[in-house]
């Protein structure tokens, strides 16, 4: 079973060995993963019965390495099967995160049979940036399929991961959003210069930073900030 070193969860399912979308910001892309690739060898339906006789409540997150809905998922079934098995293990809390959203309303008859499963997208910009993410759904749809989400009274959350100096501003996000979403994530950009990304954020992105906290504490809005971003808002802006 596969421990989670994020603060929202204790585990994780990685269901595929690799994901279509390419993101460009996203870890996986560093040189330090792409030696563990070939390393990488999922087994999400073992995993999954091996958390089903688990007594010890877990926070399980669907996945944290891959996304579990690739367009393949539509044929293989492998994250639906996950899903299944799962949703006899109401003890544990299960939260799927994917740029794919749509692809899971063909699921949610586990989400109901499970009753503390959520589902999650991440999105760093409002805009659609294929120089960003070449190859996934764009951030607008996924945003309206999870507003279709919480109309079938499912729980919602959205990872802001990674804040990009110079392209993501929370605030907007946040605004944009926060009718229909349970839970927020924030976090900074662990690997930003060896993606190729600016790694200091502005006096002025940093304030923003501040008042989308406050807000979702306004609104009386769950959140989490990854140690990461605290560390980003305690020195004033440089990424470590």
């Amino acid at each position: 079973m596969g421990r989670s070193n994020v603060e929202y969860a204790t585990d994780q399912i990685t269901v595929y060995p690799s994901c279509p979308f390419k993101c460009k910001y996203c870890f996986w892309n560093t040189k330090l993963w792409k030696s563990r690739r070939k390393r990488i060898k999922p087994r999400p339906l073992e995993e999954a019965v091996r958390y089903l006789a688990a007594r010890k409540r877990r926070v399980i997150v669907i996945s944290f390495t891959t996304d579990p809905y690739p367009p393949i998922e539509a044929e293989k079934k492998i994250t639906r099967n996950v899903l299944r098995i799962l949703s006899h293990a109401s003890h544990h809390k299960i939260m799927v995160l994917t740029k794919n959203p749509g692809l899971a309303f063909r699921d949610f008859e586990y989400f109901y049979r499970h009753g503390n499963m959520w589902m999650g997208t991440t999105v760093v910009t409002l805009e659609e940036n294929r120089e960003l993410e070449p190859y996934a759904p764009p951030p607008k749809e996924r945003l309206r399929w999870l507003w279709a989400v919480k109309g079938e009274a499912i729980p919602t959350w959205l990872s802001i991961e990674p804040i990009i100096p110079g392209i993501t501003d929370p605030l907007e996000i946040v605004e944009k959003t926060i009718g229909y979403i349970d839970l927020y994530v924030l976090g900074g950009f662990n690997y930003a210069k060896q993606l190729g990304f600016n790694s200091t954020y502005t006096e002025e992105e940093v304030a923003r930073i501040i008042e989308a906290i406050r807000l979702l504490r306004e609104k009386g809005k769950p959140f989490i900030i990854k140690r990461n971003l605290r560390r980003v808002l305690r020195l004033g802006g440089s990424i470590k």
